[in-house]
């Protein structure tokens, strides 16, 4: 049923249809509605009517101020809540960065381990890794055919020169690394968790290894007792302690005896080329002056005669290394090396 027109209600009961105002003039205050038409302002109509046609008006605007008001009141939160979403996300961020360290930690002590075997460690010893170091001892020229790979399944590092112990292999066998497998210390690199140790290999375990190294440290100290003996070597005072310490590889007291018979040698000093090592981080390189005037030959003859003399070696005693260095004293040497691992003795 639709609705009946507004109509006005006289005291006596009576209606009458409200007439239609006529049309403004130009410049009414009223506004446009529709197509161009003029709106009317309603007439003096019944105050229910008009009361009538507040409340339709607020029913039909009420869900536009409702939405309104929940999106203002959205906007509210969101922009209370972005700052502290974005203080958590610093937070979050700032998270990783212990882990990042740690992996910028590890891999610095991994590529300081991969340099120096690659520069120190004999291509003829069998060295034991785990996989990701041995990958790359691969890929910078390390004969895979020496790489022993350590994983899960891997019984033990025996049958191998050397085993590099990052944190799965120390993982992987604990105590008995150092106990069974690989008692020493040659070199070290980094600290904490991502260190790495390049342990070295004694079928002994800890307790033979103890005893060797003692008979052995002692023939070693002997051994360059006599070599300062030799009326045809000349060493500085350091080269003289080192010497006397034990701590220099075996192999150097033998070759330097051996060049003097030949002609004077001159000891500037031996060098520590594995760091982070213990006891059985032995010296084995030595500076040699590369003159001497007792030899009774030019400078260029007398290095001349001490590289032809070295390359004449056996595979037992010829150096991995033989290279001019200039020290910062400024005196030109020749440092003669030998690979790891250095005999006991």
């Amino acid at each position: 049923m639709l609705p009946a027109p507004a109509v006005d209600e006289e005291a006596s009961g009576s209606q009458r249809v409200s007439p239609v105002p006529p049309k403004p003039r130009h410049g009414s205050g009223d506004g446009l509605i529709g197509d161009g038409l003029i709106g009317a302002r309603p007439a003096s109509g019944p105050r229910s009517a008009r009361h009538g046609g507040r409340r339709n008006r607020w029913r039909r605007r009420a869900p536009l101020l409702l939405a309104a008001g929940l999106l203002v009141a959205a906007v509210g939160v969101l922009a209370f809540n972005l700052p502290r979403h974005g203080i958590a996300s610093d937070r979050l961020a700032g998270s990783h960065t212990p882990v990042t360290n740690k992996l910028a930690a590890e891999a610095l002590a991994r590529k300081q381990a991969v340099t120096w075997i690659l520069g120190q460690v004999s291509r003829a010893a069998v060295v034991s890794c785990d996989p990701q170091v041995c990958a790359n001892l691969v890929s910078a020229g390390f004969p895979s055919a020496n790489l022993l790979t350590l994983g899960p399944t891997s019984n033990d590092p025996l049958g191998s020169a050397l085993v590099v112990a990052t944190a799965p292999i120390r993982a992987q066998y604990g105590s008995r690394l150092a106990s069974v497998y690989a008692p020493a210390i040659i070199a070290s690199f980094g600290s904490g968790t991502a260190r790495i140790d390049i342990r070295l290999v004694y079928p002994g375990g800890a307790a033979g290894y103890s005893a060797v190294q003692g008979t052995a440290l002692r023939a070693r100290k002997v051994a360059g007792a006599q070599l300062l003996a030799n009326s045809q070597i000349a060493a500085s005072a350091t080269a003289r302690t080192q010497l006397l310490s034990g701590d220099v590889d075996p192999r150097l007291p033998q070759l330097l005896a051996i060049m003097a018979g030949s002609h004077p040698v001159h000891i500037v000093g031996f060098i520590n080329q594995s760091p982070g090592g213990g006891p059985a981080s032995l010296l084995r390189s030595v500076d040699l002056a590369t003159a001497d005037s007792t030899a009774h030959l030019t400078r260029a003859a007398y290095l001349s005669w001490m590289q032809a003399f070295i390359g004449a070696q056996r595979a037992q005693y010829h150096p991995a290394s033989v290279q001019q260095v200039t020290l910062p004293t400024g005196q030109t040497v020749l440092r003669i090396g030998y690979a790891a691992p250095s005999p006991l003795s």
